[in-house]
């Protein structure tokens, strides 16, 4: 798959993910495989004003590449000066947020309520692609509800503008995260477009991954999965290339990754904002160990990083204990 310059064959995306899709995370999923990145969305108003946060977002570092800087939001003028300023800041291309869910964003005509006004969703894609010379990309949802599934109109619209990849997160704006994605509308979307097409929505193992591979889709993005086990990646390719399964993740090796993700989100953040933030990474780190309820609310009390790492420490050494008992 190309996305301008770059060229690789079946693609495995980290999905780009509010309050989760940091530097620190992605690096570790560019370690364990991940071949194209996406950073948090990133409002063009506030990178217009030079809004400090929102500045933060857009950073990126060599150790990523290839990435693209995620933006969202509806002003025409600013998408386009946005775009200049993100490729200023050094990304290597640019992904329109046109299928953010939240009733805050989406309701006021940002995001998926882009999905009910295609003739709009239309203008910030070619303000996006005005104010760069960065290729483009868009992620989207099938549509607003089961009463407009606009997905075909809007591919086809994205291929006649240029737009050099479109993701497709197989669930209308008012699903969110709930029922399941329908993946059936994935074929029906190559059948309309040329358009590269990364496939999104409950991808969580290996075999899903080849499921929509062999639906036709060039590229696959993994978000909730990828919480769950960063891990996925490594294995979904291993699982591609040879059809076989990697051993899972021992406990030790869940505890470890841990501590080494919260000590770079420390070093990212700051103890003060770091500790707290990383609160929503436990369930997934810690997803299907046994007695774990108190181990979390442990975890949950802590202002500070040494305790934390002691804690997990002593988790696995009781843990370990009781497995030889």
């Amino acid at each position: 798959m190309k996305i301008g310059p770059i060229d690789i064959h079946q693609p495995l995306c980290l999905a780009p993910m509010e309050d989760v899709s940091d530097t620190p995370f992605r690096r570790i999923c560019k370690e364990q495989g991940a071949d194209l990145l996406f950073t948090e969305f990133a409002n063009c108003e506030a990178l217009v004003r030079n809004v400090k946060q929102t500045m933060g977002k857009i950073q990126v570092h060599d150790g990523e590449r290839p990435i693209a800087i995620q933006l969202y939001g509806s002003g025409e003028e600013s998408l386009e000066q946005a775009a200049g300023i993100v490729q200023e800041a050094g990304a290597d291309w640019i992904d329109i947020n046109c299928g953010c869910w939240v009733k805050k964003i989406a309701t006021r005509g940002d995001g998926a309520g882009l999905l009910r006004d295609l003739n709009k969703f239309q203008a910030v894609v070619e303000s996006v692609i005005r104010g760069t010379d960065l290729p483009v990309t868009v992620k989207t949802r099938l549509g607003w509800d089961d009463n407009s599934f606009v997905i075909l109109e809007v591919a086809q619209m994205l291929e006649a503008l240029g737009v050099a990849a479109l993701t497709v997160h197989c669930r209308t704006r008012k699903q969110g995260y709930t029922g399941k994605a329908d993946w059936s509308w994935l074929p029906r979307i190559k059948e309309v477009s040329a358009i590269p097409l990364i496939a999104n929505g409950d991808i969580a193992t290996p075999e899903d991954a080849k499921t929509v591979f062999d639906m036709g889709c060039d590229g696959v993005m993994i978000g909730r999965g990828a919480i769950h086990s960063p891990w996925i990646f490594r294995y979904t390719r291993h699982f591609l290339d040879t059809g076989e399964h990697l051993p899972e993740p021992t406990l030790k090796d869940r505890i470890n990754m841990c501590i080494r993700h919260l000590t770079d989100s420390v070093e990212f953040r700051g103890e003060r904002r770091g500790v707290p933030s990383f609160r929503r990474h436990y369930a997934g780190y810690l997803k299907g160990v046994r007695n774990i309820a108190n181990l979390r609310k442990d975890l949950m009390q802590f202002l500070e990083v040494a305790p934390i790492i002691e804690r997990l420490h002593r988790f696995l050494e009781e843990y370990d204990a009781d497995e030889a008992a």
